[in-house]
């Protein structure tokens, strides 16, 4: 049973090996920084284990780099998923509003669950939700936008939002769970949660395993063709 804890580890190793043949930590370098920090804190974790004050100062300080990790991955992915609207200073917006929205939403629920945790704990979880949050925020969002902008769906920054967005879904219910009863819930929680995380590796690997063809800007789809420029020049010399 033990063994099945290593399966995301093993598969995050696959994902990396994947990032780098495909060259993606070049323009995703946060995500790929993620992918690397993934390991190395399933790897820290692994070697405290047996030494619970050694442990459980490991889990906060990993959990704080995956939290903050989480989000800078958000912003590269709305990033790249806007890139052909990024003049338009509304669309800078989205991600401050994205954190504002996950930060408000996380406070109202973990005050509900604040009698139940130590202060550091809390803080951990508050900081849980709010990325979990933001992640399925900017998921829903991309999902919206793809008819509307006519963009491919088989794009590595829709993968990546793919991914988190379905893990921090599920991840969100389960918190909510174990927040509510406890210890009671803790062993289904990690189990699902490795459930959770294997499947969304595997969804990011699927992403990457072909190449990314790139979409038609945004501004060339609203921009007018060569052909309609010379008819509009035509119609402007018959007004003269």
């Amino acid at each position: 049973m033990n063994a099945l804890w290593f399966i995301p580890s093993f598969l995050l190793l696959a994902l990396l090996a994947l990032l780098i043949r495909r060259g993606v930590y070049k323009s995703f370098r946060c995500f790929f920084a993620y992918s690397l920090f993934a390991v190395a804190a399933d790897l820290a974790r692994f070697l405290v284990r047996k030494s619970p004050p050694a442990y459980y100062a490991t889990y906060y300080v990993t959990e704080a780099g995956y939290e903050l990790l989480g989000i800078l991955v958000m912003y590269e992915v709305l990033r790249a998923a806007l890139a052909g609207l990024a003049r338009a200073w509304t669309v800078r917006l989205i991600f401050p509003a994205v954190v504002l929205a996950s930060i408000l939403l996380s406070l109202a629920r973990v005050q509900t669950a604040s009698a139940h945790f130590n202060r550091l704990t809390y803080y951990i979880l508050a900081g849980e939700v709010a990325t979990r949050s933001s992640q399925v925020i900017v998921f829903a969002g991309l999902v919206t936008l793809i008819p509307l902008l006519g963009l491919r769906w088989r794009q590595y920054a829709f993968g990546i939002a793919t991914g988190f967005g379905l893990y921090s879904t599920v991840m969100l219910l389960t918190t909510t769970a174990f927040s509510d009863f406890g210890t009671r819930f803790k062993f289904l929680w990690g189990l699902t949660s490795l459930v959770a995380y294997s499947v969304t590796v595997i969804i990011w690997i699927w992403f990457f395993s072909a190449a990314q063809k790139p979409d038609t800007p945004i501004l060339e789809l609203l921009a007018p063709s060569p052909g309609d420029l010379k008819h509009y020049k035509d119609a402007l010399r018959r007004m003269r």
